[in-house]
């Protein structure tokens, strides 16, 4: 009935305004869609100047809201009907395939704030004191035992953790695992199909199978187990509670809460539950995991907005009580608190695969499909001849597993794993291996603000006084306070003095912290001050000077907060007050200049009211600061000052001057955003804190540069939506609008540069991450708070912050930025780009081996030649000369300044191009087969046989079982042995030009000259070809068991010229890619 009533009441409200805007516009008065948010921020911002901005302890949110709370409860209503009626219009089919996105309404909040206590206490069936709430008695234990019985215990539900071993063998199911594990089995059927014959892919089964065991044991120690988001949810839990059972107040296991329970919070306790606040006496929360604001949030009965993240009567689950006290009734427990939303949404998010794994499972498929094709065609082609079937299974088995590149396995998880240590030295801590080249890809950065681009620590950043402002930070080239100003030590005594916080020095290292690193038991507005002034000076010892002897807290009443202390030097008590500027200058008669007392004339009004609306425009926090030194003949010694008869002045006071607070942005954050953007990457900032702060930090990070087209829209008077995008390149867009954007604004709004999304939900983060992803940005998300962690697991990279991360977020991250420094960001930017080039070059050596090993058997199918390689040699190529080298690529450096070239575009650049692919089979291929041919032939010529008299031998010499009339005068013994010295050649051959192919493969772009031979393990690969190579050649036993024997030395000079050929080849290749950049010579030859 009452939603009945509500939709009624919505619709009339949407007829009343059609009603009147058409009645405006036939009478041609101006109109508007709607207050638009610009307009609105001039109309808060010239509102709040006198009564809403700038007060202490944050009573009140520090800078007005862009709606209304009428407007926006209207707005809500407008949006929940509309969508009502969509829902009803929706096609089944529509609503299948919504099922498979993500679910943004499962975390639609609680509106219990927003109805009277009576219906709460109606609804929830609790005992509400309303005459004095705070005396509430709440439910019996028998009733709370009912209702732990049907709603269950106030946890999260936990998800059923994967075991260790499962995990393990998750390893084994990837593509390029499961090609090398058939490519095992293969082989396996081809020996148990003929022992004899086929005792080479025994061994080729084994090490195959060996590969597979080691890198994927490998990998599973490597990675972090998998993310188990409720586990970190579960650690932000409260132990214990105070709750009312039965008239009494007693202490349970939070768990143990349910729905209806009256709960007593202090400070210090985490809120055990979602909670609506009955009765507050100066209570704050935490809200900068849940929210990003940066400031503690005053918490009141009062409903002070239709929105329950923005109202001030809600403490939400697991949040901390950072001062006074409340007693509150809880309106959600466990998985139906906001947390536990958050928490099921984080959940449905599943991770992207990552570029590089989209890269490998395409190079996987395409070399999949050539070698069966390949194998089809020899089958097709062998059962046509007289070879033995035997024979053309075994063989055609060889040809298919001679395409699996047996080496790449290891290599990828090897120069991932380097990649991973060394961007671990970097404080860059990875989680996913295969998210290492993301990082490189990254087009987008969606930054969170608070403690991520900012401290997360309120800190005083400038002061006003003397009517000049200064700034705070030490590194300032201009206006630096002075410590010996006269006016400056009275700001630092009402700094010092009017403020209840205190160091807590429970940490035995205490001393040793940094001063701004200090924990502090107070608000964080006056944590701010106390660190100021500690800088300056020891508060301790200077406190002890100025005994306090009375005080009034702040409040919302009167926005400032009082202090007398009692000076001992001038031997009478002074009057200290700070609070919001507007309120303390209005009860002032004079002010400080220079020291001396002067008349608070209009001149001294407009010079504070510029440089308060300047600060404030900044995003800062301003508080007046006043002082009045009392008469001690009045106000003696033993006065009793009462604050409720307030026997003492409040006005007449010495306005001294301003100090403004801010969360400040990390030291190197803006160099990091300029090298990102110099590298073609996007920042953008998305909070839940307020436009204006977003504003200007960005701004001060460089996110933001120049006007942006909210200023330009508030300039035209219209909306910013509606503003020429041509005028600006920046736009700040709180989450509001985001419900009523269409996909031509969204694509609008992505396709700047310069883009800031404030008071934004975790559905609406998740909503922003989908939508740059769905442009075809690869989208890397920074956070820090539990609100960021479903876009992290979402989003392409999630890079949580190591030091004031929650564990939520480091569980949904495959990053974590260990020292919480934005600029560790762009270490893994060039590290991911630099991987992407080394696992192309990797790549293009290891295929380039294939031709050459494929080669031999299609000619012993087409033309019947006896087959120059044996299958153990192609492993000694893949596993043995070739692997140090392949490797070695991994340890390359930088060909050159790859952060000044934009991302790769995930859709042309691929890790195995069409010109990768024809460079390493065709050029690189082709060669060595050249070259392994001439050795071949060569060989055979000083047996007194040509290459013509080869031709069509296969079927019935060489490879048969008996071969009563010999060859050419050569016994079957002695076919086989000199079978076997051809092979050794062939091989010896294409090692030997292999060298050519790893200088070749070494730089893309740069002369292997330009680039040097640094790489220290790349020229003990070279050397190691050479060392296996002799070995398997030389070395009694080795050779017997590889099938080689000892040949001539003429036979290791003859491949020489063919690598010294490509390299001359590719050198030149080179020189006109870099004499042509841009040019179609280098779009056909860089590969």
């Amino acid at each position: 009935m009452h939603d009945k009533m509500q939709t009624c009441q919505t619709l009339s409200s949407i007829i009343i305004s059609l009603t009147i805007k058409n009645i405006m516009s036939s009478l041609n008065l101006p109109t508007s869609k709607s207050q638009t948010f610009t307009e609105i921020e001039l109309k808060d911002r010239d509102e709040g100047s006198s009564s809403h901005h700038h007060h202490e302890g944050g009573q009140e949110t520090q800078i007005p809201l862009y709606y209304s709370v009428v407007k926006e409860k209207q707005r809500r209503k407008g949006l929940k009907l509309r969508s009502r009626i969509k829902e009803k219009f929706k096609s089944k089919k529509e609503k299948k395939s919504n099922k498979e996105k993500v679910d943004y309404d499962q975390t639609d909040l609680t509106y219990d704030h927003s109805i009277p206590i009576e219906e709460l206490a109606e609804k929830h069936k609790t005992s509400i004191n309303f005459a004095d709430p705070k005396y509430s008695l709440g439910i019996t234990g028998a009733e709370a035992a009912e209702r732990l019985e049907r709603d269950g215990r106030n946890a999260l539900t936990p998800t059923k953790s994967i075991p260790k071993w499962v995990k393990f063998l998750l390893q084994f199911t990837s593509l390029f695992p499961a090609m090398l594990e058939i490519g095992g089995i293969l082989s396996f059927i081809a020996y148990g199909i003929d022992p004899d014959t086929g005792s080479d892919n025994l061994y080729l089964g084994i090490i195959l199978w060996a590969v597979v065991i080691i890198t994927c044991t490998f990998t599973f120690f490597q990675e972090s187990k998998s993310a188990n988001v409720l586990e970190g949810f579960k650690k932000m839990a409260p132990a214990s509670c105070k709750v009312m059972r039965d008239g009494h107040l007693i202490e349970i296991n939070s768990e143990l809460l349910v729905v209806g329970d009256v709960v007593h919070i202090r400070m210090g306790d985490k809120v055990p539950a979602d909670v609506r606040v009955l009765f507050a006496h100066h209570f704050k929360v935490d809200n900068s995991s849940l929210t990003g604001e940066s400031e503690p949030q005053t918490r009141t009965p009062e409903c002070t907005d239709q929105n329950a993240l923005e109202t001030q009567n809600l403490a939400f689950y697991s949040t901390l009580a950072v001062d006074g006290d409340c007693v509150g009734i809880v309106v959600s427990t466990g998985d139906n608190t906001t947390i536990g939303k958050i928490a099921k949404l984080a959940s449905k998010a599943k991770p992207s695969p990552t570029p590089l794994q989209k890269e490998l499972n395409v190079f996987i498929r395409i070399i999949t499909v050539v070698a069966i094709a390949v194998g089809l065609i020899l089958l097709t082609v062998g059962f046509a001849t007289k070879v033995k079937w035997i024979y053309i299974v075994i063989f055609v088995i060889g040809v298919v597993v001679a395409q699996v590149p047996e080496g790449l396995l290891p290599t990828i998880t090897v120069a991932l794993t380097l990649t991973a240590k060394r961007m671990s030295k970097k404080n860059v801590l990875v989680k996913n291996l295969l998210a290492v080249e993301t990082f490189g890809s990254t087009r987008t950065i969606a930054s969170d603000k608070t403690g991520t681009l900012t401290q997360n620590i309120m800190t005083v950043v400038h002061l006003w006084y003397d009517g000049t402002i200064y700034s705070c930070d030490a590194n300032t080239t201009s206006n630096y306070f002075n410590k010996e100003n006269k006016t400056f030590q009275t700001l630092y005594k009402v700094s010092a003095l009017c403020n209840k916080t205190v160091f807590d020095r429970s940490d035995e290292n205490f001393a040793d912290i940094p001063i701004q690193q200090r924990k502090c038991i107070g608000d964080a507005s006056e944590s701010a001050l106390l660190k100021f002034c500690e800088n300056v000076s020891n508060v301790e010892s200077y406190r002890a000077l100025y005994p306090k002897i009375f005080e009034i807290p702040f409040n919302s009443v009167n926005k400032w907060h009082l202090t007398i202390c009692y000076d001992n030097e001038l031997q009478k008590p002074i009057m200290l007050m700070k609070g919001a500027p507007e309120r303390i200058i209005k009860i002032c008669s004079k002010i400080l200049i220079n020291g001396e007392e002067e008349t608070l004339t209009d001149k001294y009004r407009n010079d504070f009211l510029h440089a308060y609306e300047f600060l404030a425009g900044k995003g800062e926090r301003a508080l007046g600061m006043a002082m009045l030194e009392l008469n001690p003949e009045i106000y003696h010694k033993n006065y009793i000052f009462d604050s409720d008869e307030k026997n003492f002045p409040t006005d007449d006071l010495v306005f001294v001057g301003l100090t403004t607070l801010m969360d400040p942005p990390r030291p190197g954050v803006p160099e990091a955003v300029a090298e990102c953007k110099r590298a073609g990457v996007r920042v953008m900032m998305v909070t839940g804190d307020h436009p204006l702060t977003a504003t200007s930090i960005a701004k001060q990070v460089g996110i933001i540069e120049g006007e942006t087209l909210n200023e330009v829209a508030k300039r035209e008077n219209i909306d910013v939506l509606d503003v020429d995008f041509e005028k600006g390149k920046a736009i700040v867009i709180p989450g509001s609008r985001l419900d009523d954007l269409t996909q031509s604004q969204w694509d609008k709004i992505l396709a700047l540069q310069q883009v800031v999304f404030a008071r934004t939900s975790p559905e609406q983060k998740l909503m922003i991450v989908e939508q740059c992803q769905n442009k075809g940005d690869i989208v890397a998300v920074t956070g820090d708070g539990v609100n960021d962690s479903p876009a992290l697991k979402k989003a392409d990279l999630g890079c949580a912050m190591g030091i004031t991360g929650s564990e939520v977020a480091k569980e949904a991250a495959s990053i974590v930025l260990l020292d919480d420094n934005f600029s560790s960001i762009v270490a893994g930017i060039e590290e991911g780009r630099m991987i992407f080039d080394k696992l192309k070059k990797s790549i293009c050596y290891t295929l380039s081996s294939n031709i050459p090993e494929l080669l031999p058997f299609v000619l012993f199918f087409l033309i019947k030649l006896p087959t120059a390689l044996s299958g153990i040699l192609i492993l000694c190529i893949d596993l043995g000369t070739d692997l140090v080298p392949v490797i070695s690529y991994a340890y390359e450096s930088a060909e050159m300044d790859i952060m000044s070239k934009p991302p790769r575009n995930i859709k042309k650049e691929r890790l195995v191009s069409l010109k990768l692919a024809v460079f390493s089979y065709i050029w690189l291929g082709f060669v060595q087969c050249a070259a392994g041919f001439v050795n071949y032939f060569v060989l055979f010529r000083d047996y007194g046989i040509s290459a013509s008299d080869l031709y069509n031998t296969s079927s019935d010499h060489f490879m048969v079982d008996s071969d009563e009339e010999g060859f050419m005068g050569y016994n079957l013994d002695q076919q086989k042995d000199m079978l076997r010295e051809a092979q050794t050649a062939y091989f010896v051959a294409v090692v030997l030009v292999r060298l050519g192919a790893a200088l070749s493969c070494k730089t893309r772009k740069l002369s292997i000259f330009q680039h040097g031979f640094k790489n220290m393990v790349f020229n003990i690969g070279v050397i190691s070809m050479l060392a296996v190579a002799l070995i398997i050649v030389h070395v009694p036993g080795i050779r017997t068991f590889f099938g080689t024997t000892i040949i001539g030395y003429k036979f290791w000079l003859i491949p020489l010229p063919f690598a010294f050929f490509l390299v001359t080849m590719n050198e030149l290749r080179l020189y006109l890619i870099r004499r042509n950049p841009g040019t179609w010579i280098e779009s056909y030859l860089y590969w």
